[in-house]
This record gives structure tokens, C-alpha cells and sequence, in this order.
């Protein structure tokens, strides 16, 4: 079911992970809330990534499923319980469209920043180019674009975007827990130096009740 909160019109989508990357929007008369409820575990990979250097077997033990999204950038690791996920949907005619996609994407990450520092979480918003590193093309939280956010140098929030003919697509990913061991052990092929120390040193995550945040987020974006 969908309802109204002011200017945006606010729908829940639960489903496995992939089924929830692979749905789309037809209905772009107002700009939309996405709030994903995932049913699985799952590794999500950029549009264009090899997957050459995941480890099939590791994932298979953890029960963790293998995804594509439409989008490209580094892997995401999704977890029901350790990820909110809400995606945002402008159509290109709305005010709320924005032409530059940094200009974009600063403008969503100062929605979720204001609605952290509501709860008292202080986090950086990131406003320069994406840091383009091997050890970020591989995991997204490795890197860091424009609008996406950090505590002390660690990312905490992803955001991607597609855009089409009918508007954008935001994805957005908070970490709620951040568990570098997960990362090193499905990428344990990756031919990257210092690969284990750099993803220890690349996320943090933000220990707050995953509906408190929601709710803040939803007040931000309302304000």
C-alpha cells in the first residue's frame, strides 16, 4: 500500500534482492519513496563488474546470494539487518530534478545527513568526484562519490543513481552494521595490495534503530 506524505508518495517493496533491483517504476507523475525490505543475503554487484574474484564458495556457506544491479560502481552487500535500503524516484519535470548529477546526488546526501544529525549522529557529506581506486571499483563502500557520507573518513551511506528518459532513480544504502570480515572472505581472489587493510579502514556504520532513522529520514525529506 501507498500513501501521501506531503509532495512524495511513500510505498514498501519487500522481496529477494534481486527481484527488488529488477522492478521498476511506471508511474513517474510524483516524485516517490522506495523503502526495500529485502528478504535474503545478498552480494550485489555494479552493472558491469566481473565477477571473476568472488568467492562462490564462501558464499554459498554463508547463504549469501549473487545479484546484478542496473547501475555501476562497486559491490554492495545486503543484509535485512544490516542495511537500509530506500530508493527515490524524481521525474525529469519535477523541480526536484537536478541536471548535474553531483549536484544530485549532494542533494540526497544532505537529506540524510540532516536526518542523522537529528539523531545525533555527526557525519561529513562527501561533495567532490568519485575516488576512483581499484579497491573502490570493487566495493562500493571502498569509495566515495558525490553526496554520499562518512564518519572521520569512513563511509557510512552509498548512493547511486539511473537515469532515464521519465526522471532518476536514487539508490541509497546506510550501513547499520559494518562487517569487514564478510568483504574479505568473498574477495578473498582479488588481486589487490593491502586489499585486507584497506576495507577494515573503508566503512563504519551508524548504531541506531533502523525505524528511527526511517522516520527521521522521511521527516528531512518532508521538511
Amino acid at each position: 500500500m501507498e500513501n501521501s506524505v506531503a509532495r512524495w508518495v511513500i510505498g514498501g517493496k519487500t522481496d529477494d534482492v534481486q527481484s527488488l533491483h529488477s522492478l521498476t517504476r511506471t508511474d513517474w507523475a510524483v516524485p516517490s519513496v522506495w523503502i526495500m525490505s529485502p528478504t535474503d543475503c545478498c552480494l550485489v554487484l555494479g552493472s558491469s563488474q566481473d565477477d571473476a574474484c568472488v568467492d562462490y564458495a564462501y558464499a554459498e556457506q554463508r547463504d549469501i546470494g549473487i545479484a546484478r544491479r542496473t547501475t555501476g560502481g562497486g559491490a554492495v552487500l545486503v543484509d535485512p539487518q544490516e542495511l537500509l535500503w530506500v530508493d527515490l524516484f524524481v521525474p525529469r519535470d519535477h523541480f526536484l530534478w537536478k541536471d548535474d548529477i553531483h549536484e544530485a546526488s549532494n542533494w540526497l546526501g544532505k537529506i540524510w545527513q540532516s536526518a542523522l544529525g537529528a539523531l545525533g549522529v555527526d557525519s561529513q557529506l562527501h561533495d567532490g568526484p568519485f575516488q576512483r581506486t581499484a579497491i573502490a571499483e570493487l566495493i562500493c563502500f571502498a569509495g566515495c562519490g558525490p553526496g554520499e557520507l562518512l564518519i572521520e573518513n569512513k563511509k557510512i551511506l552509498g548512493i547511486s543513481q539511473r537515469r532515464t528518459r521519465e526522471g532518476v532513480r536514487f539508490q541509497s544504502a546506510l550501513a547499520l552494521e559494518w562487517k569487514p570480515e564478510n568483504w574479505i572472505s568473498l574477495f578473498d581472489a582479488a588481486a589487490i595490495e593491502n586489499m585486507e587493510s584497506a576495507i577494515f579502514a573503508a566503512g563504519t556504520c551508524v548504531r541506531v534503530e533502523k525505524n528511527e532513522i526511517l522516520r527521521a529520514f522521511l521527516r528531512a525529506l518532508n521538511s
